[in-house]
């Protein structure tokens, strides 16, 4: 997860300032490889997590998830086209490298260094 969280928003820069029309074709393919990986790396990673944690609650640990990446999925389409129109494919693609870095680069620190602590407060995790 820790490479994963450093690829999302460099391939989310990439793709954002590669895709004005002064670039060559292959840089935005580029970031949107680096993208993926970084989506794919983490979704593996999470869902590894929850059923590892919720062993005997993990269907429902792993249908909020899903449920919560759903409404997320839901909601970009409302916003993504006019923060695109208003501000960009550069700066509105570095919005979300930043969110991105708020967001997910505290988070594999977070359960490493406190996961323990984290699972242990909760009822339903394996002990």
């Amino acid at each position: 997860m820790f490479p994963a969280t450093i690829l999302l928003p460099i391939g989310c820069l990439i793709t954002g300032w590669g895709s004005q029309v002064h670039t060559h074709w292959i840089v935005p393919d580029i970031g949107i490889v680096l993208v993926g990986a970084g989506i794919i790396l983490n979704f593996q990673c999470i869902q590894t997590y929850l059923v590892d944690t919720f062993t005997l609650h993990a269907a429902s640990a792993l249908a909020a998830a899903t449920c919560l990446r759903s409404m997320a999925g839901f909601v970009f389409p409302l916003f993504a086209p006019a923060m695109y129109n208003a501000l960009g494919f550069g700066k509105g693609d570095t919005l979300l490298a930043v969110i991105a870095i708020i967001i997910g680069c505290p988070a594999p620190f977070i359960f490493w260094y406190y996961g323990e602590e984290i699972r242990n407060r909760s009822r339903h995790a394996r002990l």
